[in-house]
């Protein structure tokens, strides 16, 4: 029987990340500087395991290419800056391929990366060592699920929040699909994972980032 994806752009999804983006403009303004760190702690962490993650599947390559929100969405979110400062620390030349518009979440109708966007963000990628989504996974259906096929590793990020910024959270059987099809190589997700911490020596950044999110990797 098949399953029933539950689609990033339900009313459900919809609500949780506008409760969830007042929540933190809310908060923000009346936080001391330590408090300010310690909510945007999780987003931190993720940026630099995300850093990692990407100069990893770049390799040679130092160039990273980025997908993005476009203006209607705001000035871009505090973990962006951070990622492409943590990126070029590592050496990484950063490019924004393309800065999609995600629809509005006040309104009615799909919120996410549209396929034609996502697919234009591979075309002006070629050259790159990695892509990175900020935006959650591309909206594809059966019908579009090959991506081309030659065309960097992409990485997703797929999380309600992102920084002081709403994400765009993703649906585990549709990023699990795309692992699976190869259309992206991994992605981040909220939600806890204690077995997400290297061994060996402890690493504060692995352990908040183990407390907050999980990456899902293609099978092997």
């Amino acid at each position: 029987m098949q399953r029933k994806l539950l689609r990033p752009g339900t009313s459900a999804l919809r609500e949780a990340h506008v409760l969830g983006l007042a929540l933190l403009l809310f908060l923000l303004p009346a936080c001391k500087p330590k408090e300010i760190e310690a909510l945007l702690g999780p987003s931190q962490a993720l940026v630099s395991v995300l850093a990692e993650e990407a100069a990893q599947f770049a390799g040679p390559k130092k160039q990273v290419a980025l997908i993005t929100h476009d203006a209607s969405w705001g000035p871009s979110s505090t973990a962006e800056e951070d990622l492409k400062r943590a990126l070029k620390k590592r050496g990484l030349t950063v490019v924004t391929v393309k800065a999609a518009n995600l629809g509005n979440p006040m309104l009615s109708g799909m919120i996410g990366l549209k396929a034609a966007d996502f697919f234009e963000g591979l075309e002006k990628s070629v050259g790159s060592g990695a892509v990175i989504s900020l935006v959650g996974a591309p909206l594809l259906t059966p019908d579009n699920m090959k991506s081309p096929t030659e065309h960097p590793p992409v990485l997703v990020v797929a999380t309600s929040m992102l920084g002081d910024k709403m994400g765009v959270r993703g649906d585990p059987l549709q990023l699990a699909r795309l692992l699976d099809s190869h259309v992206i190589q991994l992605a981040i997700i909220d939600g806890g994972d204690p077995s997400g911490n290297t061994p060996g020596k402890p690493d504060a950044t692995r352990e908040l980032f183990a407390k907050n999110y999980q990456i899902l990797r293609q099978p092997k």
